[in-house]
């Protein structure tokens, strides 16, 4: 009877606990006292329709400026499948410089030039850069493309340097155990293109010498994900006709709670423990941090025309509606996707000056026709204005917030380009 009196206060301790947490959600408490919740009651009333996600994390600092996370989730998390686009990336680039770093060989960097060879069909080499100011590819030219644009060919690129049996045992690695990362994004060969990845040589700045020779590699693993619900929509539309629902099963898959943890422990490693965040050096923190929160104007090499690239290009949250961002004070790190009628954002926000800092992840599905592939969604309409209302929302409330002690942001401070 003892031990059942004890199983019944420990169960009531838990229930009491989750419901204090709810009740003192302060994201909900946000919403549902700001217009927002009356503007966007369609999307919040039916987060599933909109496959809509909202994670905010506030950030609390100690006396020796280690932050502390506070995450508040606007929905229950889910492992129903969504498609990621380029988020997969932000992993990816880590991924990339951890590699380097681990390799530990004498005269590879991030700035080696380098080669690439075919080794399969539907696979392409690659021994010249133009938009590099070196004229040669580089690992660290790919990550800034990627980072500036979301560069899908640079994604390819990294892709097979990493291969996707290393992409997969690191995800395990870092308990992420649900993630898959198993296709380039590139025209309409087969998952077993997919499969196979390209020679990479590494060379001495005049060519003479070979610093580091992969390669190609094979993929052996699973590619299936484990999602559930990985068939999307009421239709694919493709070649002028609107064909059977997709299925998504062997696609690209991380759950968003993966995502944005990722992301958050790439901008507050402190925050994670050594075995759950990536193995970089301080150098790369710094690398990943500029181009992260750069714009595209401001990049010389590659250079990047405005009007084609605007401000916003791939920044959502908070600035999802300026073409042009005049106040360059308020920085976003962060990555993003768009693909299919999904749009997401993981997002860290700073203002330096007014040591505001906050993390903001939001998914939405703006595709009230649910035919995926059609190229006609509302983001415009609706995902980046509710990324960007929501955004200025939360860092109004950080701006008011008061702090025991004020974040020291001085280590983001980037000059740019």
């Amino acid at each position: 009877m003892k031990l059942r009196r004890i199983l019944c206060l420990a169960f009531f301790l838990l229930q009491l606990n989750a419901r204090a947490q709810q009740q003192h959600n302060i994201l909900k408490q946000l919403i549902q006292r700001d217009s927002f919740s009356i503007k966007y009651a369609a999307v919040l009333q039916n987060p599933l329709k909109y496959h809509l996600q909202v994670i905010y994390t506030q950030i609390i600092r100690d006396s020796n400026n280690v932050p502390h996370l506070h995450k508040y989730s606007l929905f229950p998390k889910t492992e129903e499948y969504y498609y990621p686009a380029s988020l997969v990336k932000l992993p990816m680039v880590a991924m990339a410089l951890e590699k380097i770093k681990r390799l530990h060989i004498p005269g590879l960097t991030k700035d080696t030039r380098l080669i690439v060879d075919s080794s399969y069909y539907c696979e392409r080499p690659q021994y010249k850069d133009t938009t590099a100011k070196s004229g040669h590819p580089s690992i660290a030219h790919y990550i800034k493309k990627m980072l500036l644009v979301s560069d899908n060919y640079s994604y390819n690129r990294m892709y097979e340097f990493l291969t996707p049996n290393y992409i997969n045992e690191r995800f395990a690695e870092l308990h992420y155990t649900h993630a898959l990362v198993n296709q380039r994004f590139t025209g309409r060969c087969d998952s077993n293109f997919n499969r196979v990845t390209n020679t990479f040589t590494f060379l001495s700045d005049d060519s003479s010498r070979v610093i580091y020779k992969q390669h190609s590699d094979s993929n052996s693993c699973e590619i299936t994900n484990t999602a559930r619900n990985t068939v999307l929509g009421k239709g694919y539309y493709d070649d002028g006709k609107i064909l059977p629902p997709k299925d998504f099963s062997r696609n690209n898959y991380i759950p968003f709670e993966d995502i944005n943890n990722i992301l958050l422990s790439i901008m507050l490693p402190k925050a994670y423990k050594t075995s759950e965040r990536f193995d970089l050096a301080k150098d790369d923190y710094k690398f990943l941090y500029k181009y992260m929160s750069m714009l595209p104007r401001e990049s010389d090499y590659p250079h990047y025309d405005q009007k084609e690239y605007p401000d916003n290009y791939k920044k959502y949250i908070y600035f999802g509606t300026e073409d042009t961002i005049t106040d360059t004070t308020v920085r976003s790190f962060n990555i993003v996707g768009r693909a299919y009628g999904f749009l997401a954002d993981c997002a860290y926000i700073v203002d330096i000056k007014d040591h505001v800092e906050f993390g903001l992840s939001v998914l939405i599905y703006a595709n009230d026709k649910d035919i995926l592939n059609t190229n006609n969604y509302g983001y415009d309409t609706l995902a980046l204005p509710f990324m960007s209302d929501l955004g200025h929302l939360i860092f109004n409330y950080e701006l008011k917030r008061k702090k025991k002690y004020p974040a020291d942001l001085s280590a983001l401070i980037m000059h740019y380009p």
